[in-house]
């Protein structure tokens, strides 16, 4: 089974950590937010890999942000052969320069044609820090890939730690599956040009002799335009 599938909310994360602060600077009065997000990219970018191996992308997402730093909302994108949508909610807040987010996603696939084996439903609890312009994240696998019978226990995780300054930002992020030598690592540079157009070039700069990324020198350049209302 390729270990792929996604949720890339770089520009919801954002904007939901922007209405966590607001709402922390004001906790006496109980403010909710409905917010959303559609976009274009000229791939699907991943942790490191192109999904859609060259396609255009088309996502778009709808959140609830409360002042009290809960949150939840739905994504869902075009994908390679079908569809995904993904269900999340969580919690966010700050304290001075000091944040923290954590988050359940439930990713669905309902139509992901011929890749239905390998791109399958799963679960993850992810927790991320920030201080400063520095940031850790941690995606936790739970639950199962797939469903009913077909179903198989799901214990990868993915890391990553990033530093962001401005309009630039760098991440590097590193897969730890399950199955023996099947890891790899990503390097991701990033410059936003404005708030809606986006550049990242990200390059696989380790992986292990079994990894899917292992013979994979390429590096990817992605263009991402994404509109928030």
């Amino acid at each position: 089974m390729k270990h792929v599938s996604g949720i890339k909310k770089t520009v919801l994360a954002a904007s939901v950590a922007a209405t966590m602060a607001a709402g922390l600077a004001a906790p006496s009065i109980a403010v909710a937010e409905v917010s959303g997000t559609v976009g274009v990219s000229n791939m699907y970018f991943w942790r490191g890999q192109d999904l859609t191996e060259g396609n255009a992308q088309v996502f778009g997402s709808l959140d609830y942000a409360h002042s009290t730093g809960l949150y939840a909302g739905i994504w869902g994108s075009s994908e390679l052969g079908g569809t995904e949508y993904d269900l999340y909610a969580g919690y966010a807040g700050s304290l001075g320069d000091f944040s923290y987010d954590i988050a359940y996603v439930d990713y669905n696939y309902p139509n992901s044609g011929e890749y239905a084996g390998e791109y399958r439903d799963l679960q993850e609890v992810i927790l991320s820090l920030g201080f400063a312009g520095f940031s850790a994240a941690g995606y936790f696998g739970v639950g199962d890939y797939g469903r009913g019978d077909d179903s198989v226990e799901n214990e990868d995780n993915y890391f990553t730690v990033g530093y962001s300054y401005d309009k630039y930002g760098i991440t590097v992020g590193t897969w730890d599956f399950d199955a023996e030598d099947t890891n790899y690592t990503h390097v991701d540079l990033s410059y936003a040009l404005t708030d809606e157009l986006g550049f990242t070039v990200s390059k696989v700069v380790d992986a292990d002799d079994l990894s899917a990324m292992e013979d994979n020198d390429d590096a990817l350049f992605v263009v991402t335009y994404a509109l928030s209302f």
